[in-house]
């Protein structure tokens, strides 16, 4: 059986398989370029391989496997087409979404965001506390999204939020530089929404996904 998944409330084995495999990958456990091979991946987990086909089918739709017929399944490289595309589209996405939940999301709400990054940044500076602000960063950037109210936004950056993930692990290291950095960008976003100041928020939210960005590129550059 599957155990310790990404959602371990899922109990359909498809998702299960799903969400392991893409754990996996976004980890980097499965490298970058290796081939898959369904017989071990089958054996380990104790399941047939119809659910792994499934899984996989789904991963590449996704950018993280590439299935080459009459050769195999292979981890996506990462390469500085993609990264630019993402993130571009990232960056549109997530203006926009400041602009669409600007006057929906409550001030009770940003409020609780902003205790939110304030605790996780204190905790990070007594303590070094890195997962905290991972978890906060999803938090924050989720919560804007979902505030636009826009499906298509949301389901969007639904989907590349597997290859957002998995580009951040390649910097792991240089956003933990980056904590006290980016949670002075999410004070700045939050505060600006929290004013009504489209303008400012949207304009700091692109700076900070462009700077994400960047050191990707230069990280997969070398």
């Amino acid at each position: 059986m599957i155990i310790n998944l990404l959602k371990p409330d899922i109990r359909n084995l498809h998702e299960q398989t799903y969400w392991y495999l893409h754990q996996l990958i976004i980890s980097h456990q499965l490298k970058p370029g290796s081939r898959i091979n369904y017989d071990e991946l089958s054996e380990e987990l104790g399941i047939s391989k119809t659910p792994l086909r499934d899984a996989f089918n789904r991963l590449s739709q996704e950018g993280l496997v590439e299935i080459k017929p009459r050769s195999g399944t292979f981890v996506s490289i990462p390469n500085i087409k993609d990264v630019r595309e993402v993130y571009d589209v990232r960056k549109a996405l997530e203006r926009q979404s400041i602009e669409l939940a600007i006057d929906k999301i409550p001030q009770s709400e940003l409020e609780k965001l902003l205790e939110l990054n304030q605790a996780v940044k204190k905790k990070f500076q007594e303590s070094g506390n890195f997962q905290a602000f991972l978890d906060s960063d999803r938090v924050i950037h989720q919560a804007i999204i979902n505030y636009s109210n826009n499906s298509r936004i949301i389901n969007i950056m639904e989907t590349l939020n597997a290859q957002i993930s998995w580009f951040g692990f390649l910097i792991i290291d240089k956003i933990r530089e980056r904590v006290s950095e980016a949670t002075e960008h999410h004070q700045a976003i939050l505060e600006a929404m929290m004013n009504k100041d489209v303008e400012v928020a949207m304009k700091v939210m692109e700076y900070h996904v462009e700077k994400t960005k960047q050191i990707v590129i230069k990280d997969i550059s070398k």
